[in-house]
């Protein structure tokens, strides 16, 4: 019986530490993000192509509170992408910025209280 304690007790723990690590991975991945993104204006549909990448990478390691709110951020990138420089694309696309600029706020107020990162702010 001790035997068993001991060793749900070890899973326990090793699985408390992988939640940090993972929570740590998010944030480190977030500031290296932060850093990138100074110049991207989210309202700015032509702007989300230069985030494209980090965006993917970090809706794959956010925790479950901003997962979702990354994943409208990848959408309207990935969506902008495919617009290119098409200026009719883009400004049909820029009547759908509210959703993720909502999105970028919650992930804003979320880096800056679990991550203590500042993301750059909106325009």
């Amino acid at each position: 019986m001790r035997t068993v304690v001991i060793t749900a007790t070890l899973i326990a723990a090793a699985a408390g530490l992988t939640a940090c690590t993972e929570e740590q991975a998010y944030c480190v991945d977030l500031a290296g993000y932060a850093a990138s993104a100074v110049n991207v204006d989210p309202q700015n549909p032509a702007d989300y192509a230069k985030i494209l990448e980090d965006a993917k990478k970090l809706e794959n390691s956010a925790p479950a509170e901003v997962k979702d709110d990354w994943a409208k951020i990848v959408t309207i990138a990935e969506k902008a992408q495919q617009a290119g420089t098409d200026r009719v694309e883009l400004a049909r696309l820029s009547k759908e910025t509210g959703p993720a600029v909502t999105a970028y706020k919650s992930i804003a107020t979320h880096a800056k209280d679990s991550c203590k990162v500042d993301v750059p702010e909106l325009n």
